[in-house]
């Protein structure tokens, strides 16, 4: 949820790509403050969404007592002049959100929970000051109303807040060996710091006597008159939790939905408040219909507003389709696909008639998605999350809705509810309605594609509404045939296809940048750009290997980004310089990647232990530069972490390095395997054959045997078979064993992996967690006497990328993670497709024409 929740928050910018929020159109709702030059003796910086004022010559602070003051629009400005004088009188830094649209950005429903409503941040010296400074705040804020901040302590009941953190940039291993920011404690080591929606301090900071009163509050905020006790948490967002709960008189369970004052702002300024009262009055209308559930009131504790209503038994509809969509681990026989699609039919049927009583009595739910629909026992449906909930004939409406199930601005209320229904129905059948958001065109090829899937007539299912077609972009040619024409072909032209994917991404390069040199995924902003997985290293990689001319501006870009990595960057293979490193000497600079590899090696070993950001990549890396320099000492470095992560696996424990929580080769002990293996193919000592044995082993205890008889790997409560986290990546592994030593075991488990990823169905396109990774890992898994053509499997999931691509003008471009946005990156986007069809089609079975450096 936290991933899902930056990359909404990384979309607010850009309708196509993630971008940082700094880039968000602001300018006509900033606030003069943050277009005003520093005063004498100050120093103005901007971050973000931040504008940053600190005296000259104050002394670096890394952590401490902070104070945030929270703000809605209408009291934002206010809040703002009279903080700012006092800061500014006073000497004491401080920091403010620039725009009305920036603070309604950053309390809107998608922001991350625990910043959620920061409106300005001050930072005092010490714990006096801070005493100082607070009483001053509070004698002028007080009266401001504004939001509650989810892990701060509150200081009585206007919007100041205070917590305990980092401020001065450090960072160290999280629990999964990422970094993350940290605090020192009392013996001088970085240790996480926690940021939680409850509030916290470290166990060592005794809270300075200015706090207690305001603690003593917070431990006594509790309302023994409300007449229901929680039993679980449903969901979470800015605007509060929905919680399944008991009636403590009658036992009765109920479902409390939760709204914050001045949380959860929308675009109109409207709170989680005002749309859980909207939300109210619609269901009092709608009561005694049997798609709605039965209200049971509206109750207050604390400052906090529950919608009580009925519990109704059953999954929502997103979980049923989960659970029961046909795919590779369950049964995929035609009779499956038909029971299936007469599931689906009476369902969707169930919808309709759910939603033609709605209008019946004059509401529209107008946010018709998978997640408020709960379906019951008997396929029923009962529908929830009335807030934006409007009349039948009502116009001029804001666009409202989950990615791909939202109509197409201009719609009324009546327009909106079968443009959701349409897409809903689709979504059930194609899992991936957020493209015709990307691209319009997608519509009717998605379409086709899932009544040939399912074996349905043209006119089963509900018919997609006028709006959608109306309101499409004129300018936008229809590019859904264009993509199926590429992929089409017969026989297959992956000249052309190459072609059409090396423009797309040579068009979207932005080298006048310094934060990114080619759309990704979001985390290439906190990533420094440079990386093989998201950054420009990747990019610039699968271009080289596909015989592009790579730019010397964009190496030369990839160099400077590379040398200003910063603390909270990765530090191994694919997230930080050792990847980088290596793809500046493949693109023969070797001199700035000798630079960057020794700055690499002095600043230690990352806590993890994989190929991806652990230290079984900076090993392989070591291995590839040691064979192209001829240096032992790199060699003895490989070893020595080779024989680390070997003690690891074997006693639970070793010196600077994490266990695993999950397998895969990029994660897991696959990746210590695949670095022994590498070792063994330098050295030819068997020991380091019998150690990647083991570490293999480790790994496929994460593996399951699913019902069909195919074996996919535990990912949480998921069950995968991607190249990244999945059996599909431990397969591949095996397979560089097994052409080494035979072992009937591993290749009895290699065979089970071929079918799931040969699979019909996936959601997405991406090389480590879609549809990319799967081409790849088919192609490898042949066997090695064939020729260089990908065989039918491989190929009938190559002709399958038509479904995600985008093409137009000659260009091809592919949605990254979640499908929301187009990405270039090797993880999620264009490289990654490129790379893994390259595989396919020159990689001649080779590992490390698709895992870069690491065979």
């Amino acid at each position: 949820m936290a991933d899902a929740r930056e990359a909404l928050l990384y979309g607010v910018a850009d309708p196509l790509h993630y971008e940082t929020p700094s880039r968000l159109d602001d300018d006509a709702s900033r606030y003069p403050q943050a277009d005003r030059a520093a005063p004498p003796g100050w120093r103005r910086s901007e971050s973000g969404l931040w504008v940053n004022l600190t005296p000259q010559g104050a002394p670096p602070v890394g952590q401490g007592w902070e104070i945030h003051v929270s703000a809605t629009p209408r009291t934002a400005p206010t809040a703002l002049d009279r903080t700012a004088a006092l800061c500014l009188a006073g000497g004491v830094p401080f920091a403010f959100l620039r725009s009305e649209r920036a603070l309604t950005t950053m309390s809107g429903r998608d922001a991350p929970r625990v910043d959620a409503g920061r409106f300005i941040t001050v930072r005092p010296r010490d714990d006096l000051h801070l005493a100082e400074i607070l009483g001053a705040l509070l004698d002028a804020l007080d009266g401001l109303p504004g939001p509650y901040l989810l892990g701060d302590l509150r200081i009585g009941r206007g919007p100041l807040h205070v917590r305990y953190g980092s401020f001065g940039g450090r960072h160290c291993p999280g629990e999964d060996g990422r970094p993350v920011p940290a605090l020192v404690d009392p013996s001088g080591a970085r240790v996480p710091e926690v940021r939680s929606p409850a509030f916290q301090m470290p166990e060592w900071v005794t809270p300075p006597p200015v706090l207690e009163p305001h603690l003593a509050a917070r431990r006594a905020a509790r309302d023994d008159s409300f007449p229901y006790v929680v039993r679980g948490a449903l969901h979470f967002s800015t605007a509060g939790g929905v919680y399944l709960a008991e009636e403590r008189d009658t036992g009765r369970q109920v479902v409390l939905r939760e709204a914050r004052p001045f949380s959860a702002l929308d675009d109109d300024g409207s709170d989680a408040v005002e749309r859980l009262h909207r939300e109210y009055r619609v269901l009092a209308e709608l009561q005694g219909l049997d798609c709605v559930p039965r209200l049971h009131g509206l109750r207050t504790a604390w400052e906090h507003h529950f919608l009580v209503e009925e519990y109704v038994a059953g999954p929502t509809l997103l979980e049923a389709v989960i659970g029961r969509y046909p795919l590779p681990g369950r049964d995929t026989s035609e009779a499956a696909f038909r029971a299936y699609a007469r599931w689906v039919s009476k369902v969707i049927g169930a919808l309709s008639s759910a939603l033609d009583a709605l209008h019946g009595r004059g509401v529209c739910l107008r946010d018709v998605q998978p997640r408020n629909i709960v379906v019951r026992p008997d396929d029923s449906v009962v529908l929830v999350g009335f807030e934006y909930a409007t009349g039948l004939d009502e116009r001029n409406l804001p666009r409202v809705g989950a990615a791909g199930f939202a109509a197409p601005a201009g719609a009324t209320g009546a327009e909106a509810d079968r443009y959701g229904l349409w897409a809903t129905w689709l979504f059930t059948l194609m899992a991936m309605p957020e493209l015709i958001d990307l691209d319009p065109g997608k519509a009717a090829q998605l379409e086709v594609v899932a009544r040939a899937r399912f074996g349905l007539s043209p006119t089963d299912g509900p018919r997609r509404p006028e709006i959608g077609r109306r309101n499409a972009p004129r300018a936008t040619p229809p590019p859904a045939p264009e993509a199926e024409d590429l992929f089409g072909r017969e026989p297959f032209d992956w000249p052309a296809v190459r072609d059409a994917l090396v423009a797309g991404i040579l068009a979207d390069a932005t080298p006048e940048r310094a934060d990114r040199l080619f759309p990704a995924h979001w985390s290439v902003f906190d990533s420094g750009g440079h990386t093989l997985a998201h950054g420009a290293a990747g990019v610039l990689l699968a271009l080289h290997r596909v015989g592009t001319a790579v730019p010397a501006s964009y190496t030369d870009w990839l160099v400077r980004a590379a040398r200003l990595a910063g603390p909270g960057a990765g530090h191994g293979l694919y997230d930080g310089p050792y990847g980088a490193a290596a793809t500046l000497a493949e693109l023969g600079r070797a001199d700035a990647a000798s630079e960057i590899l020794a700055a690499a090696r002095t600043a230690g070993l990352p806590a993890r232990c994989g190929v991806y950001g652990g230290q079984a990549g900076v090993g392989l890396a070591l291995c590839h530069f040691a064979e192209l320099t001829g240096d032992r000492s790199l060699l003895d470095d490989a070893d020595r972490i080779a024989r680390r992560l070997d003690t690891l696996g074997r006693d639970g424990a070793a010196d600077g390095v994490l266990l695993p929580v999950t397998g895969g080769v990029l994660d897991g002990f696959s990746g210590s395997a695949l670095l022994q293996l590498r070792l063994h193919s330098v050295t030819g000592d068997r020991r380091y054959l019998t150690a990647a044995r083991a570490a293999l082993a480790l790994d496929l205890r994460h593996c399951v045997t699913m019902p069909d008889g195919t074996v996919q790997a535990r990912y949480g409560h998921r069950h995968l078979a991607y190249l990244e986290a999945g059996s599909g990546g431990m397969a591949l592994v095996a397979r560089e064993y097994l052409a080494r030593a035979d072992d009937p075991d591993l290749a009895a488990f290699t065979a089970t992996v071929r079918p799931v990823c040969a699979s019909d169905f996936v959601r997405e396109p991406g090389l480590f967690r879609g549809r990319a990774g799967h081409i790849a890992v088919l192609s490898l898994l042949e066997p090695p006497d064939r020729d260089a053509q990908p065989g039918p499997e491989a190929l009938g999931s190559i002709r399958r990328l038509s479904w995600h691509a985008i093409h137009t003008d000659g260009s091809l471009r592919f949605p990254g993670r979640g499908l929301r946005r187009l990405s270039t990156d090797l993880a999620t986007g264009s490289a990654g497709v490129l790379l893994a069809l390259h595989t396919a089609f020159e990689g001649r079975g080779r590992l490390g024409s698709l895992l870069a450096f690491t065979a």
